[in-house]
């Protein structure tokens, strides 16, 4: 389950791809509801993301509330210094992974993020553990990015993620580096079957068509305490405080149709999923 901990985010990546922007934050009771809802039918592992997972004022209590339902808890982060890094490294080692964001040199300029690949470092050593990985959202990749990725790895010992950069719902462009990126990621660190497919649903939606419907294994848990299919389409939702028997109806009923949700929903919400 990928868990919203708050619609806004301090980082505020201008290409985020987060569903849900506002102001909600999520409780604690009502995360607490959906994990004993949802360990009910079988769910055991967790993903805390955005807005900034570290930023939320009982963020230690998430994770300690995930470990106490015997839920797996990982995270995504873009910490790097100050009470973010310090809320990460308090529960680092009860965490079963952490998925460290950062940008290539152009994409960070593009995103005005400040989530440089060259800032990681402390953050991996703040873990004291290697149960992590570097993610790179990457845009006119260029030498100097794959020489300063290949130092992060090699000194922080954890492997690493590179994804070109794709339009989101509230930043749409045509990229025209994709090709040359694509290639480097392809030759430099190799391209999951993943990957290449969400690649070719990206050229079938500027395209016009969209080949494949959302069929995600994944669910999606709103600060405001809704849990659905797929984290773009509130119109398939249910409240964690509904019935037993209303949750999993409605679960077992919410997918939806890519057409309606855009690239983001291709790109995220796919029945295989990466691991790790």
């Amino acid at each position: 389950m990928l868990v919203s901990t708050a619609d806004n985010c301090a980082v505020n990546c201008r290409f985020c791809f987060r569903a849900d922007v506002g102001r909600d934050v999520l409780s604690l009771d009502t995360y607490s509801r959906a994990l004993s809802r949802l360990r009910e039918i079988g769910i055991d592992e967790l993903c805390l993301s955005g807005g900034e997972p570290t930023d939320h004022p009982e963020f230690g209590r998430l994770v300690r509330v995930a470990l106490q339902f015997g839920f797996r808890a990982s995270v995504v982060t873009a910490a790097r210094t100050g009470p973010r890094l310090d809320a990460l490294a308090e529960v680092a080692g009860m965490l079963s992974h952490v998925t460290v964001s950062a940008d290539s040199q152009k994409a960070e300029e593009m995103g005005r993020t400040g989530r440089t690949i060259a800032s990681t470092p402390p953050v991996f050593e703040a873990l004291g553990h290697h149960r992590a990985s570097l993610h790179v959202t990457a845009y006119a990749l260029d030498g100097d990015d794959l020489d300063v990725i290949s130092a992060v790895v090699k000194t922080a010992e954890v492997p690493v993620e590179v994804s070109p950069l794709l339009p989101s719902p509230t930043f749409r462009f045509e990229n025209p580096d994709l090709a040359r990126d694509l290639e480097l990621i392809s030759t430099s660190f190799g391209m999951s079957d993943q990957l290449r497919t969400v690649v070719a649903d990206y050229h079938a939606w500027l395209h016009g068509s969209v080949v494949r419907s959302c069929e995600s294994e994944r669910l999606y848990l709103s600060a405001d305490g809704f849990l659905r299919r797929c984290p773009y389409d509130s119109s398939r939702q249910v409240s964690v405080f509904a019935g037993r028997q209303e949750i999993r109806d409605a679960l077992e009923q919410s997918f939806c149709e890519p057409p309606t949700t855009g690239l983001a929903c291709m790109a995220i919400c796919r029945s295989d999923t990466h691991e790790g």
